[in-house]
């Protein structure tokens, strides 16, 4: 019965509550927060509460997750006092934008342990940044995944391809400068020349422009887009299904949310999200520490994929886990834009939007 109540509760939140619990009475001990986006946005926010779900199910320790009603600092942090106020012990923060209300947070509770997903605590957007001995941030190699979806992309035969990113942040530029990396040695080994609509769209929900973007792109002769940015999928999806293209996923394996996916990017937020719970748990909590996951594979479905074979993303993975590749990140674009286009790739071209 309690497992019926609660997946009730869960229901509802779907279809417009603010939250969703596990437990008998008013105080979750672990509480999420979703960046812009939902847990059912198909990405970072989804993997990890199926992580927080999958955590606190398995270990019979109450759980909740807030959609803040405003997503800009003030509105997260009032967000993080709520959950205080409903007994987290631990708060799970995935997304950049988090990092100023986190600087704040961590100092303002400091017996609540946080755990960020993509970020580090950041002063005021100063670029000072602090992990707090109560925090623990987990960052990625999305490039790494990146390389692989474009290396992927090429060998399967396309040349005319797309990158939608949400916005210019770290993640989703690590993502975009791999995927033209990975593009740039396919078409060089395959003595082909790229082509690459490169942009991002400024926000990580869908919208009725990004459609039209995508359909554009499509109509100019891109056979398929790399949706990096939460929500944004559906858009790029819906642009794909219209145009008889094709899209690549990101961060989860999105090959059953449209007939369009050849394949998705994944990074493994589901269990960071676990191994710092259970480090909590454990009384293990790595507080004060960035944990910078690197060197771990390049990981994509095989979707639709048909010439990219199970030895061939072998082959590029052990590279890959090898560090034989030295691999582009975000370091490399232009700081202010995420422009990528200054980067040298052979056989390739970008055409930054």
């Amino acid at each position: 019965m309690k497992k019926l109540f609660a997946s009730i509760l869960c229901l509802g939140m779907i279809f417009g509550a603010t939250g969703c619990t596990s437990g008998g009475d008013d105080t979750y001990e672990i509480a999420m927060i979703t960046d812009s986006g939902s847990v059912t946005d198909k990405s970072f926010n989804q993997s990890a509460y199926e992580g927080v779900k999958e955590f606190g199910e398995k270990n019979d320790i109450s759980y909740k997750y807030y959609a803040p009603k405003d997503t800009d600092q003030a509105g997260l942090l009032s967000t993080i006092d709520d959950a205080v106020d409903n007994g987290a012990k631990v708060v799970v923060t995935p997304g950049f934008n988090f990092s100023g209300a986190l600087y704040q947070a961590q100092e303002k509770y400091p017996d609540v342990k946080f755990v960020t997903i993509d970020f580090e605590p950041q002063k005021d957007g100063s670029g000072e940044t602090k992990v707090g001995d109560n925090t623990v941030s987990y960052l990625f190699s999305e490039q790494e995944s990146g390389y692989v979806a474009g290396y992927a992309a090429v060998k399967e035969g396309y040349t005319k391809l797309g990158f939608m990113g949400g916005m210019a942040l770290p993640a989703v530029e690590n993502y975009g400068v791999g995927y033209l990396q990975g593009a740039s040695d396919a078409a060089k080994e395959m003595n082909v020349n790229v082509d690459v609509n490169y942009t991002y769209t400024g926000t990580f929900s869908e919208s009725p422009d990004i459609k039209s973007k995508a359909s554009s792109w499509y109509a100019g002769g891109t056979e398929v887009v790399f949706s990096c940015g939460g929500q944004i999928c559906n858009s790029i999806f819906a642009a794909g299904q219209e145009a008889g293209k094709y899209t690549i996923g990101v961060d989860t394996d999105q090959s059953g949310d449209s007939d369009t996916v050849i394949t998705s990017a994944l990074k493994d937020v589901k269990g960071a999200t676990i191994e710092a719970l259970n480090a909590y748990k454990k009384d293990k909590f790595q507080g004060g520490k960035t944990v910078t996951l690197k060197n771990t594979g390049g990981i994509v479905y095989p979707g639709l994929l048909k010439n990219f074979s199970k030895e061939d993303h072998d082959t590029v993975d052990k590279k890959i886990k090898d560090g034989s590749l030295e691999l582009k990140s975000s370091a490399d674009v232009d700081e202010k834009t995420g422009d990528p286009s200054g980067i040298s790739f052979d056989n390739l071209t970008v055409n930054f939007e």
